[in-house]
């Protein structure tokens, strides 16, 4: 068996870095929410009140224009990383995939931003700027993944006869990983519409419908879809338990996603507990991007195209 020329590059690094700067934009843009700083430059874009840099400063106008400056950096990391890995790599189908979902979604999360800057911040264009957000984390954290396997020679040879399982499993992930943007989509529209403020008590929710209202199902729904996606999490690792002896890999994703989730509603309770507190905020919504993140990382483990190209690299 000819193993694959494992040729070093700075590429990794610097995809690594360029994560570490999307996870950073992706904070700076909820405190700029949850902090009331989105009009912190008014509602020009890109410009900041109307200058390039703002003549007069407060806190607001330092949030928003020091996000905007992070977003300004990441995406010329990203676009560097982009003719880095096309130059190599531009002849495996998984990653060019990978970065055409990226770039896509830094786009779409960039025009998202500014239509909310522009517009009255509705909660359903905030949720779906969340939600590119987090395409845009997912597909970047899942093509640095492939880098950081190809670059340190982290490729291994699978088991054929595994195959059927795996198959089976592939479409019970990917379908997790959907309904987990969903769940999460959900989660942004309560938090921008308000309704997590009359939220009390965990597991089960006791506040009164006479007060809360329609957030009271709203709170329901909520708690029900995260328990959905943690029965989902759950059966994706008892699934991968049963293959530990051939894909040692998928058991280990598996489970650190499990442990994610777990941490992810405890993260949920911390939140009602300390009345919406911004740092419970903050881990909340950390927790939950890399709980997806490690959902497509599974997801492309699963896939008939990585295996196909992990195949190619072997010549089998």
């Amino acid at each position: 068996m000819a193993k694959p020329d494992i040729r070093r590059t700075n590429i990794y690094p610097l995809a690594f870095a360029t994560l570490l700067g999307l996870f950073l934009v992706n904070l700076l843009g909820f405190i700029d929410t949850q902090t009331g700083s989105a009009f912190g430059c008014g509602r020009d874009w890109p410009l900041c009140n109307g200058k390039i840099i703002p003549e007069v400063w407060n806190t607001h106008i330092a949030i928003e224009f020091i996000h905007r400056l992070v977003v300004l950096a990441d995406l010329l990391l990203l676009l560097f990383l982009i003719a880095a890995t096309y130059r190599r790599y531009r002849g495996r189908k998984d990653i060019r995939i990978l970065m055409g979902i990226s770039f896509l979604a830094f786009a779409g999360e960039g025009f998202l931003g500014a239509i909310s800057v522009l517009t009255d911040n509705p909660p359903s264009v905030l949720a779906l700027h969340m939600g590119m957000s987090l395409i845009a984390f997912t597909s970047l954290y899942l093509w640095t993944a492939t880098l950081r396997q190809i670059e340190t020679g982290k490729y291994r040879r699978f088991d054929l006869q595994d195959a059927a399982p795996v198959k089976q499993m592939k479409r019970w992930t990917w379908g997790t990983l959907i309904y987990s943007f969903l769940v999460v989509y959900f989660g942004s529209y309560v938090t921008f519409t308000g309704a997590g403020g009359y939220f009390q008590g965990w597991p089960f929710p006791t506040e009164a419908y006479t007060q809360a209202g329609s957030a009271l199902l709203i709170d329901l729904t909520h708690r029900f879809m995260a328990l959905v996606l943690f029965v989902l999490i759950l059966k994706l690792y008892l699934f991968t338990s049963r293959l530990r002896g051939q894909r040692k890999d998928l058991r280990a994703v598996s489970l650190q996603t499990l442990i994610l989730v777990i941490f992810q509603m405890l993260s949920g309770a911390l939140l009602i507990m300390t009345k919406l507190n911004l740092v419970a905020f903050l881990l909340h919504v950390s927790i939950a991007t890399l709980m997806v993140g490690s959902l497509g990382l599974l997801g492309l483990k699963t896939s008939f195209f990585q295996e196909k190209e992990r195949m190619k690299e072997y010549n089998l």
